[in-house]
């Protein structure tokens, strides 16, 4: 998992000397440095598709989503990735595919009740205990609203800028239920 590889990667660097002993700082960088790589080959590839404001609407929505409710996490930070470019690419070519703006409306807020009441979900890079879980929830809650209420004022300036934010938000949904069932990484 990330984690594994971020540790493998600051014992590497700092077993040559190129960064400091502070193991769990490197770490962190490491982490830090991946996710934006990942955001490196997400965004210009969500580009393609939707263009640049689309791509970035759905990987802020999915990232800002994501950080509280937990979820689906393959065992591999390649196949981490690999789910996210095929999920990236299939939700947004419905983004640009629904024939009526009023699906993603339906969308939008099916998905929204659906990470109110499955998440948080628990997975071993978050280590919460069951007061931190309940403390998450209104967190969620409010990610939620914010998420649906930008969701509202995108659809009168750019339908398909909104069904990027409403597919990005079902994909958070869809993988916070297969955590829910037993999917990845438990």
């Amino acid at each position: 998992d990330m984690e594994n590889l971020a540790e493998k990667i600051t014992i590497f660097l700092a077993a040559h000397n190129y960064i400091a002993e502070d193991k769990k700082i490197g770490a962190i960088i490491i982490k830090f440095l991946m996710s934006v790589l990942s955001l490196c080959l997400l965004i210009p590839i969500g580009s393609l598709i939707v263009g640049w404001i689309g791509s970035i609407l759905y990987t802020f929505t999915f990232r800002f989503l994501r950080a509280r409710t937990g979820g689906y996490h393959a065992k591999t930070p390649h196949g981490c990735l690999i789910t996210s470019v095929i999920l990236q690419i299939l939700f947004l070519s419905l983004s640009i595919c629904m024939p009526d703006a009023s699906l993603f409306i339906f969308v939008a807020i099916i998905s929204g009740l659906s990470i109110a009441l499955i998440g948080p979900v628990n997975h071993p890079e978050l280590h919460l205990s069951s007061a931190e879980m309940s403390a998450l929830r209104p967190r969620i809650y409010l990610r939620v609203a914010f998420i649906l209420i930008a969701f509202s004022l995108i659809l009168f300036v750019n339908p398909i800028w909104a069904g990027c934010i409403a597919f990005s938000t079902f994909s958070v949904a869809l993988l916070l239920a297969f955590s829910a069932y037993g999917f990845g990484v438990q």
